[in-house]
């Protein structure tokens, strides 16, 4: 009766499982030996680079000591280290940090932003929508400060408004148009060459340009109202969602007058260089210096002009 336990392998089944296992020894071998030699290399560098850093630990302690005798040979300096063989791992550069403080204290190196860079910053949100409107209950805090409040809103959205009328009875209420609002004069009344000539004497510019009008008739409008008799607290309104939407592209900052004016401090800044007699161009250099860039070489002149009739106002008086 045959043995079940047994298990009888075939010669040629066992040729073939012999001549596997002998190449899987020859593979393990190979494995065992290329550890080694890294292991030994680790080794050796590792003890190169401490003889070097000991032998120059030495050398600059015994620089003070006296030499070899003559009977001595000079010891050879040691061979420079070996640099070591990184294997897997590669090591990042490190950034180095700086650790100075400003003067307010905050941990920021960057230098702090211009006059002009804070009072554009106070205005100017990331992502904001060109032509958006303000939303209905926008508040206002004071009749006294309303350009001002809604500027902050519509400048950097690209447009600007102006006010087109207001109730003084009971609530009050201003209505605030859009600055593009309106139809532009193509056909002005002729002027009397007496005005030119007038003009002329005077010092001042001609009564008419011929610089294109702005009017486009957008029909972009709201009404800011009181939120009661004399709170002087505002609320902005629509009356109609058609006076909502803009019938033209957002403006540059160049193209808007207000978006040209000044803060007060920068003005102010401006008018003691008008009376000391800057150039133009010297003041531009000026507020490009500052951050404002969008101020046009005729507001300047026009400041100027403004100045100097204020200064002969009070030289009559």
């Amino acid at each position: 009766m045959a043995d079940l336990g047994q298990v009888v392998i075939p010669p040629n089944q066992l040729a073939s499982l012999l001549t596997a296992l002998s190449s899987i020894d020859r593979r393990l071998s190979c494995i065992e030996n290329t550890l080694k030699i890294h292991s030994s290399a680790n080794n050796a560098n590792a003890s190169n680079a401490a003889g070097g850093t000991a032998a120059a630990a030495a050398s600059g302690l015994g620089a003070g000591a006296v030499g070899p005798s003559a009977g001595q040979p000079a010891l050879a300096a040691p061979p420079p280290p070996v640099a070591h063989q990184q294997h897997h791992h590669h090591q990042q550069p490190v950034t180095p940090i700086n650790h100075a403080t400003p003067s307010n204290g905050s941990l920021s190196n960057h230098p702090s932003p211009s006059p002009a860079q804070q009072v554009i910053g106070a205005t100017r949100v990331n992502h904001l929508i060109p032509l958006e409107p303000p939303p209905q209950g926008y508040t206002i805090t004071s009749r006294a400060t309303m350009q001002e409040e809604l500027d902050l809103w519509t400048i950097p959205r690209g447009y600007s408004m102006r006010i087109a009328g207001a109730k003084v009875t009971g609530k009050r209420k201003v209505r605030w148009v859009c600055f593009r609002g309106g139809e532009a004069r193509h056909h002005r009344p002729p002027v009397d060459q007496s005005v030119f000539e007038k003009a002329k004497l005077e010092g001042r510019r001609k009564p008419t340009t011929d610089r294109a009008s702005k009017k486009c008739g957008c029909m972009f409008k709201f009404e800011v109202i009181e939120t009661a008799k004399d709170s002087d607290v505002w609320m902005l309104h629509y009356p109609n969602d058609e006076h909502k939407v803009h019938n033209h592209g957002p403006s540059d900052d160049t193209s808007d007058p207000r978006a040209r004016k000044l803060p007060a401090f920068m003005l102010a800044e401006v008018d003691k260089w008008l009376r000391q007699g800057w150039l133009v161009s010297k003041i531009q250099d000026e507020l490009k210096a500052k951050g404002f860039t969008n101020v046009l070489n005729t507001d300047l002149y026009n400041r100027k002009r403004l100045l100097k009739k204020e200064e002969g106002h009070s030289q009559m008086e």
